[in-house]
């Protein structure tokens, strides 16, 4: 039950993210970081030290990234950090904030993946794992136990049932 509703919390506080994410990929990348080291032949890129990476609405800080585009599209991101947090404004509702060791994402299958202490918060709504994978176009979650803790999440519900919230 526990691991069902867990599920079920992610999913609603993650499926408006899919929309976002698609229009995401076609958007200019900004990153800061200390040091800054570019192979365009590879399509390799990697940044060190107070990494600050903006797309669209969606804000990642870690320590150490890695960038393998190409042609200008992201393929995939590898990110790390003490931890590393991200923030995203753009989730058809409240930001979503989140913070994890490790996060991976690949523009193919459009994967996010977070490994290590993960937090998810969207406004009271809590979600702790191990390891999220978070697929977007299909809209699924998967919250994964660690070696000595299970997923944990708080749900609070809206003050109004939906059908009364949407007049009917």
């Amino acid at each position: 039950m526990t691991k069902w509703l867990a599920a079920l919390f992610a999913l609603c506080l993650l499926a408006p993210l899919a929309y976002a994410r698609h229009h995401r990929l076609a958007q200019p990348l900004s990153v800061r970081a200390d040091n800054i080291q570019v192979n365009e032949r590879t399509g390799m890129s990697f940044y060190e030290g107070h990494v600050r990476i903006v797309q669209d609405g969606l804000t990642i800080h870690a320590d150490h990234v890695r960038v393998h585009s190409l042609h200008g599209h992201v393929l995939s991101i590898h990110a790390r950090g003490a931890p590393l947090h991200m923030e995203d404004q753009k989730t058809g509702g409240l930001p979503l904030f989140g913070t994890a060791l490790t996060l991976d994402f690949a523009a193919v299958p459009d994967e996010v993946t977070l490994i290590g202490h993960v937090v998810f918060r969207q406004g009271v709504n809590v979600l702790h794992g191990h390891i999220v994978h978070y697929y977007v176009r299909s809209q699924r979650i998967t919250a994964l136990r660690g070696l000595h803790k299970r997923v944990r999440a708080r749900v609070v519900p809206h003050s109004q049932p939906p059908q009364a919230r949407n007049g009917h």
